[in-house]
């Protein structure tokens, strides 16, 4: 009897959720540039002429679920006082590992996103059926600042959704103007997955008393019956 219990019980503790440590993830991808301008050492290579892909793998979220997820571009500036405008993008993956560039199509209008409409068909960096988000847009002036885009809830699910379809996501970035910067940063928290609830907890142990009193019930009416 005591192994039927512990049988038992063994079955239910193995189907509970087990718990997860809340963590925090930060990717960086490597400098594609040199020092110029007012960027730094760190710079990821945002020129006007190109868009880019920066995928990013390898991440197992597994018993986590995403709670909060951020990009941040690190003294940001445009290098003149031109018309500008960065477009980034969340990618379900990208073709290439890392960083990836090409030279985008230039002619009028001069601000354009490569990685949406009609110009997403001729962008090698991606394939045309590629789950893809714009995030955000944004225009930036001549003096450097540090600019932090946080996802919505929205974004956060279809991020959630990525991840789980490949252990992979990328961003794609389209800079319209040459911006200086000291490099990008994505972080990512992530929160522990819930214990056993009360009544699950209280399901169990009356599960046990119930076999248990079973038990003792039927040695009781066999002892009668002799």
């Amino acid at each position: 009897m005591r192994k039927l219990i512990l049988v038992f019980a063994a079955g239910i503790l193995f189907a509970l959720p087990a718990t997860v440590s809340a963590d925090t993830f930060t990717f960086r991808p490597p400098a594609t540039a040199a020092y110029e301008g007012k960027g730094g050492a760190n710079q990821f290579d945002l020129d006007h002429y190109s868009a880019y892909t920066w995928r990013i793998g390898g991440v197992n979220l597994q018993g986590q679920t995403i709670t909060s997820a951020s990009i941040t571009f690190h003294n940001i500036s445009n290098w003149d006082s031109d018309p500008n405008m960065l477009f980034i993008h969340l990618l379900d993956t990208a073709r290439n590992s890392g960083v990836a560039s090409f030279q985008d199509t230039s002619g009028s209008p001069v601000i354009r996103d490569n990685f949406a409409g009609s110009l997403l068909g001729s962008n090698p960096l991606v394939t045309s059926t590629t789950g893809n988000i714009l995030l955000t847009q944004r225009s930036f002036t001549t003096t450097a600042t540090t600019y932090t885009y946080n996802f919505t809830q929205s974004q956060l699910a279809s991020l959630s959704a990525f991840f789980l379809n490949g252990s992979d996501i990328a961003f794609g970035f389209d800079p319209d103007c040459h911006f200086w910067n000291n490099g990008i940063t994505f972080t990512l928290n992530t929160s522990a997955t819930h214990a056993p609830e009360p009544a699950t907890l209280t399901l169990l142990g009356s599960g046990l008393a119930g076999l248990y009193y079973r038990r003792r019930r039927k040695k009781q009416q066999a002892a009668l019956a002799n």
